[in-house]
């Protein structure tokens, strides 16, 4: 709430005369939430505010300079520490902000977080494509890509919406022109990527795992896993019921089959698919194709 608040006066300072809409839209939330965070801010003493009709908008006074003091130590602390957090997690634009707000407010910055995500590999070719995905979503420019799938590498046009962090990997979600679908794409599989001129016309996503959620009509396939693997299970999956051996039952909503097969073959020999049965059919299918690429070599 505190930082909205924030945000609204600080946009408003940069922007003399914004609309409640155009703040809906950057904030995502509602007009009419907008509009109860211009009552408080009034309320707190800040010369806001809002004219209805064509030509209006939501101002500042033209002479406000933001006073501190609106603010209590605590407030300021976390909008602080959210800026840092932020730029650990790689928004290099956020330095600036933060080095602005730490002087405005009068307080040191303190080193309190670290976040790498980035593998073993090559930082800077990871950096680089996250950063051109990155201005591809914040300046509404599609892209094309070559994304590598199971079977085959298949150029795209796409339309990138939001970039997300799920389960160790960054995927950006975007609207597949070849697919006519929304679809996630993981990063590190986009072999080769072109920044376009043509934009498009943004689109609100909301919350991507309430939407995965909502849309999951994925197939529900139980495991058993050896308990020698319990180290990796308890950090991955939910739904776990421990048998009497010790191994563990543990159910995955698939609802995509590319990730689910290489998820299960990195257990190896310590996990098997219980059911359904068309599941555990086609992994002994694979299971056989897999020993037949060793005996051709005898």
């Amino acid at each position: 709430m505190v930082s909205r608040l924030f945000q609204i006066v600080y946009i408003l300072m940069e922007k003399p005369n914004t609309t409640a809409g155009q703040l809906a839209e950057h904030l995502e939330v509602s007009e009419r939430t907008i509009y109860r965070d211009i009552d408080k801010l009034s309320l707190a003493g800040i010369p806001i505010y809002a004219q209805r009709g064509k030509g209006g908008g939501i101002a500042l006074l033209s002479d406000y300079v933001l006073d501190k003091s609106a603010l209590t130590e605590e407030e300021r602390t976390e909008i602080l520490s959210s800026l840092q957090a932020l730029r650990a997690s790689g928004f290099e634009e956020e330095k600036k902000a933060l080095t602005k707000l730490k002087d405005f407010f009068g307080v040191s910055e303190t080193d309190w977080i670290e976040i790498d995500f980035t593998g073993w590999g090559d930082r800077q070719k990871e950096k680089q494509r996250f950063e051109t995905v990155k201005e591809a979503i914040l300046n509404h420019r599609y892209m094309e890509i070559e994304y590598t799938g199971m079977h085959e590498s298949v150029r795209r046009k796409i339309k990138p919406l939001k970039l997300l962090f799920r389960t160790q990997s960054w995927y950006v979600y975007a609207y597949c022109e070849l697919r006519r679908d929304y679809r996630y794409f993981k990063l590190r599989r986009i072999v080769n990527y072109q920044l376009l001129e043509d934009q498009f016309i943004p689109e609100q996503v909301g919350d991507l795992g309430k939407l995965a959620e909502e849309s999951n009509s994925g197939e529900k396939i139980v495991l058993q896993i050896s308990k020698e693997m319990a180290f990796r299970v308890y950090d991955e999956l939910d739904n776990i019921t421990e048998l009497e051996n010790g191994d563990l039952l543990c159910e995955i909503e698939a609802d995509g089959q590319e990730w689910f097969w290489s998820y299960i073959f990195s257990y190896g020999e310590y996990a098997k698919i219980i059911g359904p049965e068309n599941v555990r059919k086609e992994m002994e299918q694979k299971i056989e194709a897999m020993k037949r690429l060793y005996e051709d070599d005898k």
